[in-house]
């Protein structure tokens, strides 16, 4: 018998766990990039979705407060602040609660933000879909489904991811930097029925879950004054904005204060 068909010495215990272990390894890498890139491909997905809204609705997205228009004055408005436009911002709203009825607002912060806000009949719902309706892990911006009264609310709390791509609630952090703070303080929110709401951004902060502004904001308004960081006396009301860190701490929040002015 020639040497080459000898047969090959089996495998030893040793050799068997080494190549086991590199299989193993080999599998949980593949399986930790499956997870990332479709992670990324979904955050990419909800940010068309949210794009295209942008499109679609630019009178409400692009924060054109027409509240403060006189109406004797529309001879003297620029193209973009014409009584037509008005009707339009209007027709915009109702349209946006045709795609959802869940829809109460939209949010636009400070340049960065700009999305539709949603009041779900739990706090589940939006974490993994969007604003049409579609599964993703990047949700929408909702509000607290105990502030019952939405806007109107004295306090409430409006929830968003932080997202691998920076988009949602992810430039929140942003407010952590007192100079950026200072220099973009307004989130302006279009309620439902058509009113233009200005808050104030006066504090933030890298806290966590259980945070005791999370049940002054929603069960003891009252003491909202007293108790939020650097508060204005004479807030007329209050918004809590929250999201992750996306720290391996998956407890840690960023909480961003803002009062109604």
């Amino acid at each position: 018998m020639s040497k080459d068909s000898k047969c090959r010495r089996p495998l030893n215990k040793k050799q068997i766990i080494y190549a086991s272990a590199i299989v193993v390894g080999a599998i949980a890498i593949g399986v930790g990039l499956w997870i990332i890139i479709g992670g990324y491909l979904e955050d990419a997905t909800a940010r068309t979705e949210y794009d295209q809204l942008r499109t679609d609705f630019p009178a409400i997205s692009e924060n054109v407060d027409f509240d403060t228009v006189d109406e004797d004055e529309y001879e003297n408005l620029p193209e973009a602040l014409t009584e037509e436009d008005m009707h339009l911002r209007t027709l915009s709203l109702d349209e946006l609660a045709a795609i959802n009825n869940d829809f109460i607002g939209w949010i636009n912060i400070a340049g960065i933000i700009s999305y539709p806000v949603v009041r779900g009949n739990d706090n589940d719902k939006y974490i993994n879909t969007t604003f049409t309706g579609a599964h993703n892990s990047a949700g929408a911006i909702f509000m607290d489904y105990r502030n019952t009264n939405n806007f109107d609310e004295f306090s409430k709390i409006i929830y968003g991811h932080h997202t691998r791509d920076g988009s949602m609630f992810a430039p929140l952090s942003r407010f952590l930097d007192s100079n950026f703070l200072r220099q973009n303080p307004d989130i302006t929110v279009t309620t439902r029925d058509g009113r233009t709401l200005t808050y104030r951004v006066f504090a933030a902060k890298v806290t966590d879950a259980w945070d005791p502004a999370y049940g002054i904001a929603l069960f003891d308004p009252a003491r909202a004054a007293e108790e939020f960081p650097n508060a204005p006396a004479n807030a007329r009301g209050f918004m809590l904005l929250s999201t992750c860190t996306r720290s391996r701490d998956r407890d840690e929040r960023i909480l961003v204060f803002a009062a109604l002015t």
